[in-house]
């Protein structure tokens, strides 16, 4: 099953996905996670949460 695409929250480059975790909305929001470019992320001041590294999640 492909990996659905994972937009950044901080700018609208649609060519590049996500490669970044920036923030866990709380369970009753839907624990959603909220995806970044982490060049966005650090420009915007955030400290990514983990980063996607080939495809994979892992841990920061």
């Amino acid at each position: 099953m492909p990996t659905p695409p994972r937009a950044c929250t901080y700018c609208s480059n649609t060519e590049q996905q996500a490669n970044a975790c920036v923030r866990v909305q709380r369970a009753v929001d839907g624990g959603e996670h909220i995806y970044a470019h982490k060049v966005c992320a650090e420009r915007a001041g955030k400290i990514p949460l983990y980063e996607f590294t080939n495809g994979s999640e892992e841990g920061r």
